[in-house]
């Protein structure tokens, strides 16, 4: 019925259009101008991009959500009203976690007014705000900004045409399709709301240092902290806490209190880590500063878990201000580091370029021995030679990239170099290539030199020549140490990673007996071979997201990575039933209880990893891909 009225009633005229007035500033230009439709004046404003990635936000946006709503509104003293809804001419879109119109496109808002009574033109009011943004970062928002537009009067005082029915009519029917308007927007809020995450920060991403410096100075003018938030996606622990704690509505909640500032450190944005480096003298990440209005500063660089009620209560009493920071000190984050150190020896000590050297280890110390030479002293050499040679290589990074350490470990380049490493490495562990150390390293580590100095070259050596092994794990502890931004930290995770590859060595040297203990090397080290260069191969897809990331390849990201990490995960779990061989591996004739166990536990982490790839969130995991779907 409504519908046959509207057609009724509707009428199609040329709309006046009038000189137009305009404001433009930070990223924006709006041209604000009247028209005479159907039913009188309308005031029409349109918001146009300078620049075709900026994208503005939906003129209606539920509360919660992050942005500056479009807007075109009368000034309070305006001599007019509004007589119906704002409208605009564009398509909204879920995007970034609110609702956004398309990147570029401009947006025409009109908005229906009486007309001001009196003779001649009569100025009008009005007040627009916006805010651009691009997919990383947001200009400065325009909230309120005065414009102004001369628009035609009804008459002199007093004088004004008696109602019609067409009038009436035409009055109910925008009064029934606002309304209608009302209730299906808000419907659509209540989906909106099931969708989207309701704990949105609205972050600020400033790409320069004097876009974070006017941030801070213009969160101070308005009374509030400024909130900052040292990151960048290949910072692990960052990633973590952002799509973890910050999820929380009350952790939201508190951040907006303040102006949430995102700071990433990672390249290209060497001139923000630059600046973290000297105003706050670190180059920690996550690190949250809060630097309230008169100036007073307080940190918080402890990684957390959501479920750990007492942290979250302090973090969110520290973002009000309630609460000192939390400095990291021996926290969990060092007990995780230090525990990566001590597995990742231990695992290097079973891998196929290790293990074997265990027998000729000792059977060069035995010969040391039979020349009447102290056990102890060549030992604790020996071990000291493998401990040298790690240290040397963290000392090696810390020399070169001094206090980019952390730009270094989130560079695109390192980790393009780290994953071809990881490839590399992994195909030569599957047999595909043969890497092989230089002779003269292999004659100098087989060589029967006595001595001290003999030991210690011999400790050298061996960390050279076992290499392809101890790379990938050597590897994974210094990007952790490098991720710390610290150089003490490089060091200790060095020394405490090659410490727990040199004291079962210097054991074995002071108890010979012990060798015949050890199982002997047979087809169940090429097993962990092949095992292990397959999840070589799957770890390097880590650090190429980093660098799809970074260079907007849009290739290696999230889904493909999980994708083939489960299949990779369900390849193992039928290599060791047998399902598939190598030509070098023997036939297996029964599977036992251990190699059942080994299979279920790889075939259950594949349909893990499957669930993520179709959607599925996967808690700690997330923390590896640097941006979500």
């Amino acid at each position: 019925m409504w519908f046959g009225l509207l057609i009724l009633v509707a009428f199609v005229h040329g709309a006046a259009a009038v000189d137009e007035q305009i404001f433009r500033q930070h990223g924006v230009q709006v041209a604000l101008r009247y028209e005479i439709d159907t039913d009188g004046l309308v005031l029409v404003a349109v918001f146009t991009p300078e620049r075709p990635e900026l994208h503005l936000y939906a003129k209606d946006l539920p509360d919660g959500l992050p942005g500056v709503p479009t807007r075109l509104e009368l000034a309070a003293e305006a001599p007019v009203t509004a007589r119906g809804p704002l409208r605009d001419d564009q398509p909204v879109f879920a995007k970034f976690g609110s609702l956004v119109y398309p990147d570029g496109a401009a947006v025409t808002l009109r908005l229906p007014i009486s007309s001001p009574r009196g003779t001649g033109m009569v100025p009008i009011p009005v007040l627009i705000s916006y805010m651009a943004c691009t997919a990383e970062a947001c200009l400065v928002p325009v909230i309120h900004a005065p414009m102004q537009v001369a628009v035609p009067t009804a008459g002199p005082v007093g004088v004004q045409d008696p109602p019609t029915t067409l009038d009436a009519i035409q009055r109910m029917l925008r009064f029934e399709l606002a309304d209608a308007e009302r209730r299906w927007r808000a419907a659509w809020r209540e989906d909106l709301a099931m969708v989207h995450d309701p704990a949105a920060i609205r972050w600020q991403r400033p790409r320069t240092v004097a876009e974070v410096e006017r941030l801070i100075a213009a969160a101070h003018a308005e009374g509030r902290a400024a909130l900052l938030d040292f990151t960048g996606p290949s910072c692990v622990n960052c990633q973590y806490m952002a799509k973890t704690v910050f999820r929380l509505p009350a952790v939201a909640k508190a951040w907006n209190q303040g102006l949430p500032i995102e700071i990433d450190t990672d390249p290209p944005h060497s001139e923000l880590a630059a600046w973290q480096q000297q105003r706050f003298a670190t180059q920690t990440r996550p690190l949250y500063v809060r630097i309230a209005p008169d100036g007073t500063e307080t940190r918080w660089e402890r990684v957390f878990s959501p479920t750990d009620r007492e942290l979250v209560a302090r973090f969110i009493a520290f973002l009000e201000g309630r609460e000192q920071g939390l400095a990291e000190g021996l926290g969990d984050s060092w007990q995780q580091f230090l525990w990566l150190a001590v597995l990742g020896g231990l695992f290097t000590l079973v891998m196929p370029c290790t293990y074997p050297m265990i027998p000729f280890t000792v059977n060069w110390f035995a010969k040391q021995a039979a020349l009447g030479k102290r056990m102890l002293p060549l030992a604790v050499a020996y071990g000291l030679g493998i401990v040298a040679c790690f240290v040397g290589v963290g000392l090696a990074v810390v020399g070169l990239f001094g206090a980019s350490l952390a730009g270094f470990a989130g560079h695109p380049v390192t980790n393009l170099l780290v994953a071809i490493l990881f490839l590399i490495f992994g195909l030569s562990l599957l047999g595909a290539i043969f890497l092989q150390p230089p002779q003269w390293l292999l004659a100098l580590a087989g060589g029967g030199r006595a001595g001290y100095a003999g030991a210690l070259l011999m400790g050298l050596t061996f960390a050279v020549t076992a290499f392809t092994c101890t790379a990938p794990f050597a590897g994974a502890v210094l990007a952790a140490g490098v991720a710390q931004g610290a150089w003490l930290t490089v060091v200790i995770g060095m020394t405490v990673y090659s410490s727990a590859i040199a004291i079962p060595f210097v054991a074995l040297a002071l108890a010979p007996g012990w060798l015949s203990r050890l199982p002997r090397a047979g087809s169940w080290m090429h097993e962990i071979k092949v095992i292990g260069g397959l999840i070589e191969i799957a770890a390097a897809f880590k650090f190429l997201a980093i660098c799809d990331y970074a260079w907007g390849w849009n290739v290696v990201g999230r889904t493909l990575t999980l994708a083939l990490w489960a299949s990779t995960a369900a390849a193992i779990a039928s290599y060791v039933l047998g399902w598939w061989r190598t030509p070098d591996d023997e036939p297996i004739e029964r599977v036992g209880p251990g190699r059942l166990l080994l299979a279920l536990a790889f075939g259950a982490l594949a349909l893990w990893l499957a669930a993520g790839a179709c959607g599925e969130r996967l808690g700690l995991v997330e923390s590896f891909f640097p941006a979500d779907q």
